[in-house]
């Protein structure tokens, strides 16, 4: 067996028996190193590789990141850095021939300053803010010479406050206090990383304050191993980790599928009808439903799809949001609604493939056991969440689930749930068109193709990250990597935006092409999003490049690759299509093509308006 096929197997298989001992509580410091032992012994091939520095003992954290990102199907690789030598780190072995996608800073104030913060109050609010300054711009300084020597992702620890000021309830009132200290340094990193898309901010205080700093905290552990944190806090910032894996490797699911009696609502809409069912403002209850609906609907703002799946009437569930105006959820706020008496993995094989989008990108809640046990025995692919007995706890649920994690909200995501809705308008046109009018010519298609800028970048990660369909070489290239690639002389990244008479789409293809030398050139990648296949952009992006080369360089090759996946057979035949001849076919699959400028350039799409600049 192929060693990574059997990695990928051993690691299903550890991953099922961690959620399994995690279901049952059963989950201790010893069973944590355990797990740890046997992922260490799996095949590293297609492990995430992360670089541990700071003033702490960062190597008992391990076996916690180990294990909650095992439990998300990601298998880790760890090194460390020296002692409080992150600095240096940077152009060592752990940053440089190691080379990890993602680099941890985790700082103790007591450690960076020890005289300063040992004795804060002493000093004036001029002198703490100061400190405050010093700090903030070491941190700073750090993260300017980690993005300069290396591409990864850059995932910083606030700072937990003290959970006693040493002034107690008296720091409020002084001038510049510890808690305000506290509070503008933790602001300061977030401001920073706002402006920087390879930088995360890893929320050790807020793991902190969920597990409360009696539990989180062993300060005998200080002063003997360079580390305060409790086995409780380690698996809590565990958690923290595996959502930041989820965000920097694109890996969040696209879609939530709820059910509805008891979900969405208390009670049964069949039985009690749209003003019986329990949604109702004070009453306890009802307000519990209302608090959850909330909450999924700020999923709708990530750029998260919302669907449901229910054994209703149709009729009677159209009455109902018809008739509930007032719910925070309404008709308009779900893309999908599979609303019948159809087995529930069915309705979300309808779901998946209405939307276009695999079922491993379904998340599915229900309260009832059964259901849940179906759909996880049926469809293991998709993750399946059984509801707690008491509702009120049906929104913390919610927010303790990792799977819809993302580094950056593009405006794409923002505007997700209506491009679906567009979607089955252009359907729902077919029938509308003029005699003689194909259907995409009544689209009115407006394509621009640009070189991508910075300001691309978190968009054009999420095209690498999320893209198995139209992509013809599956290369998944970091935050890191495409930064480097923006602007690099030797490599060309082409972004496309495409709107039509339903709406804007925004960026929805991105081509990267190379310079091999001054005659040779290479489509290195060529990914677009499912929802603008079938209108023919591809032939005018390769159109655009083949022109390009025609008018400019007459004597240069553009070569080209597709390296067959499970889920990218809808581009097997993209250069075929398009003028490229085979050059060589290897018993992987994979086919290598060359084109020539003498050779035919494939002409435009004339249903396709090409635009110089998309307007603002």
């Amino acid at each position: 067996m192929n060693s990574s096929l059997s990695a990928a197997s051993s690691l299903d298989l550890l991953r099922r028996e961690i959620r399994q001992r995690e279901e049952e509580g059963a989950l201790r410091g010893k069973d944590y190193r355990a797990f740890h032992r046997q992922l260490r012994e799996l095949d590293k091939d297609a492990a995430i590789r992360v670089a541990l520095l700071g003033n702490v003992t960062c190597e008992l954290l391990e076996p916690y990141l180990s294990l909650a990102s095992a439990r998300e199907s990601f298998q880790l690789v760890c090194r460390y850095g020296g002692f409080g030598q992150y600095f240096q780190d940077l152009q060592a072995d752990v940053c440089q021939h190691f080379n990890p996608h993602m680099i941890v800073l985790l700082l103790s104030l007591e450690q960076l300053r020890p005289d300063a913060i040992g004795t804060l109050t002493a000093l004036s609010p001029g002198e703490r803010l100061q400190l405050r300054e010093q700090i903030s711009e070491e941190i700073r300084a750090w993260i300017g010479s980690a993005e300069a020597a290396t591409t990864a992702t850059l995932l910083i620890g606030n700072f937990p406050m003290p959970p006693f000021p040493a002034l107690g309830v008296a720091d409020a009132a002084n001038d510049y206090g510890e808690q305000a200290f506290y509070h503008d340094l933790n602001c300061s990193l977030l401001t920073f990383a706002a402006e920087h898309p390879r930088v995360q901010i890893f929320d050790l205080a807020g793991a902190l304050a969920r597990i409360g700093s009696d539990q989180g905290l062993d300060a005998r552990m200080m002063h003997v191993a360079k580390v305060a944190w409790t086995e409780k806090l380690m698996a809590e910032m565990g958690n923290v980790f595996a959502r930041h894996i989820i965000a920097m490797s694109g890996a969040a699911r696209k879609c939530l599928v709820l059910d509805a009696d008891n979900t969405l609502w208390g009670g049964v809409l069949g039985e009690e009808g749209p003003w019986g069912i329990g949604i109702d403002r004070g009453d306890s209850t009802g307000e519990a439903f209302i608090a959850f609906q909330r909450r999924v609907k700020a999923l709708k703002d990530r750029g998260i799809l919302l669907a449901l799946c229910s054994k209703n009437n149709p009729a009677e569930m159209d009455a109902l949001f018809e008739a509930r105006t007032d719910m925070p959820l309404s008709r308009h706020d779900f893309s999908m609604l599979a609303v019948g008496w159809q087995n529930k993995s069915n309705g979300l094989i309808t779901i998946a493939r209405d939307l276009n989008i695999g079922l491993d990108s379904l998340v599915f809640i229900d309260d009832n056991p059964a259901e849940v046990a179906h759909v996880r025995a049926a469809l293991p692919m998709v993750e399946a969440v059984l509801l707690p007995s008491d509702a009120s706890s049906y929104a913390g649920l919610l927010d303790r689930l990792p799977w819809f994690e993302k580094s950056r909200l593009t405006a794409e995501d923002a505007l997700k749930s209506d491009q679906y809705a567009q979607a089955a308008a252009r359907q729902a046109a077919l029938a509308d068109l003029p005699q003689g009018m194909s259907y995409l010519e009544g689209l009115g298609i407006e394509l621009e193709v640009r070189e991508a800028e910075p300001r691309d970048l978190p968009r054009l990660h999420q095209l690498f990250a999320k893209t198995n369909q139209f992509n013809v070489t599956t290369i998944r290239y970091s935050l890191g990597e495409l930064e480097d690639m923006v602007g690099a002389n030797d490599v060309r990244v082409e972004v496309a935006f495409m709107r039509d008479r339903f709406g804007d789409m925004g960026m929805i293809a991105a081509i990267v092409v190379r310079q091999d030398n001054v005659s040779s050139w290479r489509i290195d990648s060529f990914v677009m999003s499912c929802r603008a296949m079938g209108r023919g952009v591809e032939t005018a992006i390769l159109h655009r490049i083949q022109d390009g080369l025609t008018r400019t360089q007459s004597g240069a090759v553009l070569s080209a690759e597709y390296r067959p996946t499970p889920r990218n057979a809808p581009v097997a035949t993209l250069f075929d299509d398009h003028g490229f001849d085979v050059a060589e076919r290897s018993p992987s699959g994979s086919v290598r093509y060359s084109w020539r400028p003498s050779d035919k350039v494939i002409e435009g799409c004339g249903w396709i308006k090409l635009l110089e600049k998309v307007a603002a």
